[in-house]
């Protein structure tokens, strides 16, 4: 016991080294091919700069900066890294928060595996199978909110699993109290999670109520409390937008920010809405894509086995409880608010690895187990590996997906804007006009401290500085194609670019941006 237990742990250490090595070694080299390739992604600037402005903004700094869309917690683990200049600038501050957890979750998901097929080897692979994916490697050295979610909601489902097959079930609460805290962590990472607490809750109600007979009634009302405590992140982020914006449900309809709000200005909706086949056909394209054919049927056939085995119902809970996060992906799609195509949000699959790993454990185990054919075995695992290293020559996804936004229409433009102002700077504030998405680029890239910007957007006519800038600032940036939050207060200045002249002169000028400087 004592000799398995320590090569138990022996495993887990190795699976965060090899896991740590292959995103450090990824990095390293996709920063060596662009200094970029960490930022790719709009939302992972956006959410290094929202981070950092927490701290480094000269507009109400602080808790205000948290915002109301985007979950919290993910910039407050980014605060401290998004601090230094040269992890910020790069994108490897997201780095230093997303690959521990690319690292801890694929130790969790050992630990899952192990338990369901009691082999440690084959709990090993699938670990292994996971963070080596290129599509999730990528986003576990990012600054986007997947890795951190999947941490919490992976050790969530570890803990609930712990705690559903402990025979003595009422009496080992702790493992249910961690469960939902790491529910309500989940929950406040990404609005996927949101669905967990409803159904840990109702678990433990129906499961105390018909199935725990031989329990007190205070051990079952203790248990119950205990999974409310889930709820406790959705609480904080209801009363917070109740509190800053006087609307709990601000997050589900800001305009111009919202997911809802941003499914309804394009296209993709149409095709989506109420549209099952289309959601399927896209959905499922990008699972193959992502995860490849061979694990896909694995999955399939290890759930066919687990139906036969004895046991299936306490399996059967912890699928349901990973299928979660996918479903309401899924849901999401259907009623318009969220948004996929091929490959657009490819990221979102990323979601459904945990199930589709665990279920091609299982039928791995039978083969294992059952036919015990050794080259059978290494086959199929060395056939899904194959394809993972392979994967790259065929277009990781979420990278082409990342990359593709980094190159479409004003995006290069605002990253050159953001070199040049940062070349030129000696000092001063930046009246920026951009819209949000185009000046995160531009601060990004610029090096210069984020509490010398002036943003102005069109909830921003308040500022004096509006109306007079050239009393206020040194520079300005305007964009030429602004983003829809800036629409109004560009045109305003475009419309009166004679005023702007008469007090600044043009320093750079670009397809989408000028820089001025005041005379």
């Amino acid at each position: 016991m004592l000799q398995t237990s320590m090569m138990v742990k022996k495993n887990e250490l190795l699976i965060i080294v090899i896991v740590v090595s292959l995103g450090l070694a990824t990095a390293f080299y996709l920063y060596h091919l662009d200094k970029y390739s960490l930022v790719y992604y709009g939302d992972a600037v956006s959410h290094l700069v929202s981070a950092r402005k927490i701290v480094d903004w000269a507009d109400n700094p602080g808790l205000d900066q948290v915002g109301t869309v985007w979950l919290p917690l993910p910039h407050f683990l980014l605060v401290p890294f998004s601090l230094i200049d040269p992890l910020f600038r790069t994108g490897f501050a997201g780095l230093v928060v997303s690959l521990p957890s690319l690292a801890i979750t694929s130790m969790l998901l050992y630990r899952i595996i192990r338990a369901q097929t009691d082999l440690s080897h084959i709990a090993f692979a699938g670990a292994l199978l996971y963070a080596s994916n290129p599509n999730i490697l990528y986003m576990g050295i990012t600054a986007m909110t997947e890795a951190p979610f999947m941490l919490f909601f992976v050790t969530a489902a570890y803990y609930f699993q712990k705690w559903y097959q402990n025979h003595n079930i009422a009496y080992k609460s702790h493992n249910l109290i961690r469960c939902s805290i790491f529910v309500s962590l989940a929950t406040l990472c990404r609005y996927e999670g949101w669905i967990i607490p409803i159904f840990v809750t109702l678990f433990v109600i129906i499961f105390m109520v018909r199935k725990q007979s031989n329990v007190d009634t205070k051990q079952k009302i203790n248990a119950i409390l205990i999974s409310v405590l889930s709820f406790s992140g959705i609480a904080f982020w209801l009363i917070w937008n109740m509190n800053v914006y006087g609307d709990p449900l601000e997050f589900a309809h800001a305009q111009y920010y919202s997911a809802a709000s941003q499914a309804l200005e394009r296209t993709n909706r149409e095709m989506l809405l109420l549209q099952p086949l289309n959601v399927a056909t896209i959905y499922g394209s990008t699972a193959v894509a992502m995860y490849g054919p061979v694990l896909l049927v694995t999955a399939i056939l290890g759930y066919i086995y687990h139906k036969r085995l004895k046991g299936k119902k306490e399996r059967t809970i912890l699928y349901v409880f990973l299928a979660l996060p996918p479903v309401f992906t899924v849901i999401s799609l259907l009623i318009g608010i969220g948004e996929m195509s091929y490959w657009f949000n490819a990221r979102f699959l990323m979601l459904l690895s945990p199930l589709i790993i665990v279920l091609a454990s299982m039928f791995v185990e039978k083969l294992f187990t059952g036919i015990r054919k050794n080259l059978i075995l290494a086959g199929i695992v060395c056939i899904i590996f194959l394809y993972q290293l392979l994967t790259p020559a065929f277009g990781v996804v979420t990278f082409v997906d990342a990359q593709g936004g980094f190159v479409y229409k004003q995006h290069p433009f605002a990253v050159q804007t953001g070199e040049e102002l940062g070349s030129i700077y000696d000092g001063g504030t930046i009246f920026i006009l951009t819209g949000s998405a185009q000046e995160h680029r531009i601060l990004l890239a610029s090096g210069i401290p984020l509490r010398q910007f002036d943003d102005i957007i069109g909830t921003s006519t308040w500022k004096s500085s509006f109306k007079e800038p050239w009393s206020h600032d040194k520079w300005v940036v305007i964009g030429k194609e602004p983003d829809d939050d800036a629409v109004s207060v560009a045109k305003y200045w475009i419309n009166n670019q004679e005023q702007l002249n008469e007090h600044y002169r043009t320093v750079y000028e670009n397809e989408y941006y000028k820089i001025l400087i005041r005379k």
